[in-house]
This record gives structure tokens, C-alpha cells and sequence, in this order.
């Protein structure tokens, strides 16, 4: 009689209910609540060095206090501060651009589990270095090489490339949506409550003790991963592949482009959006500390904290209602994406015009649905490319997002320090966000442009532009004659071929 074989352990079960909910949990968390806090002690520390010793905001605020060059006080701190922000942020983001790109694809073959604690152990360095330079007010280039070694070491793109395809592993096609959505529902819960938190934490307990929670958070990811997750992949797939990144490996991320398929060209064209689309959604993060503390608003780290939270709380809101109520009026992805794109040209110009706290807190209305074209266009790309891409595919969203906020810090940050001390102009320290706006029209007629080229002469609709879903069951879905519809997926259900199984839909991908 042969014996029935040994339950596995809840331990080292990587099917279980809860796993990567709670490092994705601890991790955004600690990183959302060390950028804010990291640039306002960026902020203090130039103030400190111009030799302004009162950073009450009265003081930096008042547009009579002139410095010796001409310039009022408040517009020589932004502008050094703009200086050490972009200097920490390009050392953070620039190398995350290739370590996302090549350890994406190296995690298909070694493991999801030595990937994200590579990204947390590299949280850890970058948290306690700005710890020790808090403490010792020292020189301000150890936050620098901090923030390489996070970049390096893959941050926050990396960590969420292995988070999906942890999920992609372990979680059947018909409940991955549903767990996506759950890990989806606590980046926006943990990054909202980071927001809101880190003007408390500054105000009340000042920089220590706020670096010492960052680096709490951090600690206490790193120990659950290291003790608490098991891998999600099989042993003999990891020990039959090796350890080493291999030329094939890289290959197959500039293969999704390379490869011919149906459609190939709006793939890429769909790429470039994604591009607009993290511009807009970067220059917030980028200048909102900056531009909050700034006269006419002077606000204090603790409004800066509450609009930061609200604006991130409301996109997600606004997302997951947007998609609800395009699938409730039967919209196209193509639609949907173009009617957000409206909200986030409306919110940023609102922003670029704000003079007082009310306007501010009013365009976070205005951003309601800007949180909707990203989400739509990455399922678009998804279902364009097969199952044994997807993790390539990720790989390059995730690079695309760090080599986007590179490019961000890079030409904003000098952008909006040129602007507050050259131009003289009331809404002069808006034009970052109006240059913005002016680009994301470029993927509302983009958006067009595809629409067009996919509807046929007679009947006006827009024929499918992508691959026809394929059953696990390798039954065939034939089109359903309409636009393919991420929002609406019955619509190209057809008799005998259920809707969905290879092909990611879930807005994460």
C-alpha cells in the first residue's frame, strides 16, 4: 500500500492564505514614508547651510527676506534643496533601471524569494544610512551612496516585479485577479497611511525617531522573508537552472519587442504611453514636498504629509471606481484610458495654479480618474504577449518606471529650480506641472491614433488589435467583434470558450 504523502507544513506552504501580503505591507510602508521625510530633512539641512536658522515657515515664506544675492530666502532653500533631492534621487533610481531589467528575468530561473530579499537588504543599508547621518548631522553624501546601493540592489520596481510573479506562481488563473486586487489594496492602504503619517511622526518625535521606525519597518520585512515565506518555485526547477544570469535571460527582455506578433507596433506604442503617464504621476512625489513649503502655501510638515496621503488616497479610489464604472457603461480600454488622461491634464494644471491650501486639496478632486490610464494600458500589454513573456514583460514595466523617474528627477528638478529664481511670474513655480499636463496630451491623441487605425470602414467599431485569448484548456476564443475590452471581459466571451486563462487581465501586470 503506498503511503499518502506528508502534509506540508503552513511554514513552508507558498500556497497558503497570507503570504506576500505582508511584506508588500512593510515594505511600501517604510519606503513611502522615508521619501517624504527625507526630502523635508533635505529641506532643513539647506536652510541650515544658508546660514537660516529659523525655519519657522514665517521666515522662509516671507518674500521680503532677501539673502545676498537678490533672492528671497524661501527661493534659495527650494533651490538647494531641489539640488540635493535630485542628487539623492538619481543615485536611487538610475542603477534600479538595470537591476530590474536583469534580475526580473533572472528570478524565473532562481527563485522569487532571493530577489526580494535583496531588495529589502538594500532598504535596510539605505534606511540606516540616513539614519546615522541624522544623527551625526554630518556631510550629505552618505545619503547619496545609500540611496545607490538601494538602487543597486533593485528597489522598488525590482520588489514588486517579484511580488507578481510570486503571485503569478502560487495562485490558480482564477483567483490571481482577486489576490492581485488584495495586494493592489494594500500598497494604496500602507503608501496613504505613510503619507499621512510622516508629518506626525517629523512634528512630534522630529527625524531619529521617524529614520528608526523607517528602518523598524524594514527590518521586520527582511526577517519575515528570510524566516516566514517559503520560495513559491519548485527546488528542482532552481537547482536544474543554476545561479547565473545568462545571455538568454537577458535576450528574452528585448525579445518582446523584437518578436513578431499581431499588433507589434502598438505594443511599443503602448510602452511609450506608460512613459507619459509615469512622467505625470512622478511630479507630484518629485515637488510636492518642495512646492507645499513654498510661499504663498508655507505649509508645515504635517499638511505636507495630509495633501500627499489625500491625493494618493483619492487615485486609488478613483481607480478602482473609474474601472468599475467604465465596466457599468460598457467602455473600451482605449476609452477609459483617454477620459483619465483629461482628469490628470485638469488635476496637475490645477496644482501649477494653486496659491492657497484649499485650491490644493481641491485638485486632489481634480486627480479623481488620472489613477486609470496606467492600469488599463499595462492589462493591454499583457494580453499582447504570452504566458512565458510575462515575466520579461514585467521586467521591462519595471525598468521603464525607474529609468521614468530618473529622467524625472533629471530634467524637473533643475526645471523647477530655474523656474522660482528666472522667471518672474506669479505661478512661476507651477510650470513643471503645466509642462506636464502640455505632455500628457500627447497619449490622449495617441490613444486616438490607435483607435482609429483598429475600426473598420463600414461599421465604425474598432476591431480587435490583439491577440485572441487562449484557454488553458487550449479551447479558442474567436473575436467578439467589438473592442477588446479589459473593463468588460464578457464581452468577448463566446459560446463553449470562457473568457480568460493565459493572458493576465488583472491591471497590475
Amino acid at each position: 500500500m503506498t503511503p499518502s504523502p506528508r502534509p506540508i507544513s503552513w511554514l513552508k506552504n507558498p500556497h497558503r492564505a497570507v503570504t506576500v501580503e505582508i511584506t508588500i505591507f512593510f515594505y511600501i510602508a517604510g519606503m513611502i514614508l522615508e521619501l517624504p521625510v527625507l526630502q523635508q530633512y533635505l529641506y532643513e539641512r539647506a536652510a541650515k547651510e544658508l546660514k537660516i536658522n529659523n525655519t519657522s515657515n514665517t521666515t522662509i515664506c516671507s518674500p521680503n527676506d532677501l539673502n545676498s544675492t537678490g533672492q528671497s530666502a524661501n527661493d534659495a532653500v527650494q533651490e538647494k534643496a531641489s539640488q540635493y533631492i535630485l542628487a539623492y534621487n538619481l543615485a536611487l533610481q538610475l542603477p534600479a533601471v538595470l537591476t530590474a531589467c536583469l534580475l526580473g528575468t533572472w528570478s524565473d530561473k532562481n527563485g522569487r524569494k532571493p530577489l526580494m530579499l535583496i531588495v529589502a537588504f538594500g532598504a535596510i543599508v539605505d534606511a540606516s544610512v540616513a539614519l546615522f547621518t541624522v544623527y551625526t548631522d554630518g556631510p550629505l553624501y552618505p545619503l547619496i551612496i545609500g540611496g545607490g546601493i538601494n538602487g543597486v540592489m533593485g528597489f522598488y520596481p525590482t520588489m514588486v516585479l517579484a511580488l507578481l510573479a510570486y503571485i503569478a506562481d502560487t495562485t490558480p488563473s482564477k483567483r490571481r485577479a482577486i489576490k492581485l486586487a488584495v495586494l493592489e489594496a494594500l500598497a494604496f492602504l500602507s503608501g496613504t497611511l505613510g503619507h499621512f503619517s510622516s508629518g506626525i511622526y517629523i512634528h512630534h518625535l522630529g527625524y531619529k525617531a521617524t529614520f528608526w521606525g523607517i528602518l523598524s519597518l524594514h527590518l521586520i520585512n527582511f526577517i519575515y522573508l528570510l524566516f516566514f515565506l517559503p520560495e513559491s518555485m519548485p527546488k528542482q526547477r532552481i537547482e536544474q537552472s543554476g545561479k547565473c544570469l545568462t545571455l538568454e535571460q537577458v535576450k528574452s527582455v528585448y525579445m518582446v519587442y523584437l518578436k513578431k506578433r499581431d499588433g507589434r507596433w502598438i505594443l511599443c506604442v503602448l510602452s511609450l504611453l506608460s512613459v507619459f503617464f509615469l512622467f505625470a504621476q512622478y511630479i507630484v512625489t518629485t515637488l510636492g514636498v518642495l512646492y507645499g513649503k513654498r510661499y504663498p502655501l508655507c505649509w508645515s510638515a504635517e499638511l505636507v504629509g495630509y495633501f500627499l496621503g489625500t491625493l494618493l488616497c483619492v487615485k486609488a479610489f478613483g481607480a478602482v471606481l473609474g474601472i468599475w464604472l467604465g465596466s457599468l457603461m460598457k467602455l473600451t480600454n482605449y476609452t477609459a484610458a483617454q477620459i483619465g488622461t483629461l482628469f490628470l491634464i485638469a488635476g496637475l494644471t490645477m496644482i501649477g495654479f494653486s496659491q492657497t491650501t484649499f485650491l490644493m486639496f481641491m485638485s486632489c478632486v481634480a486627480n479623481l480618474f488620472s489613477g486609470v490610464p496606467q492600469p488599463c494600458i499595462r492589462a493591454q500589454m499583457s494580453q499582447m504577449v504570452g504566458k512565458e513573456e510575462q515575466g520579461a514583460l514585467f521586467a521591462i514595466l519595471a525598468s521603464l518606471e525607474s529609468l521614468t523617474n530618473f529622467t524625472s528627477q533629471l530634467i524637473f528638478n533643475p526645471l523647477y529650480a530655474w523656474s522660482i529664481a528666472n522667471v518672474a511670474w506669479k505661478y512661476a513655480a507651477g510650470i513643471p506641472f503645466f509642462v506636464n499636463a502640455g505632455i500628457a496630451v500627447i497619449p490622449f491623441i495617441l490613444l486616438g491614433v490607435i483607435r482609429c487605425a483598429g475600426s473598420t470602414p463600414r461599421s465604425g467599431k474598432h476591431k480587435s488589435l490583439l491577440p485572441e485569448p487562449i484557454e488553458e484548456n487550449n479551447y479558442k476564443c474567436t473575436e467578439a467583434g467589438e473592442e477588446d475590452k479589459l473593463l468588460n471581459p464578457s464581452a468577448v466571451q463566446k459560446e463553449g470558450c470562457a473568457y480568460g486563462a493565459t493572458r493576465n487581465q488583472n491591471p497590475l501586470a
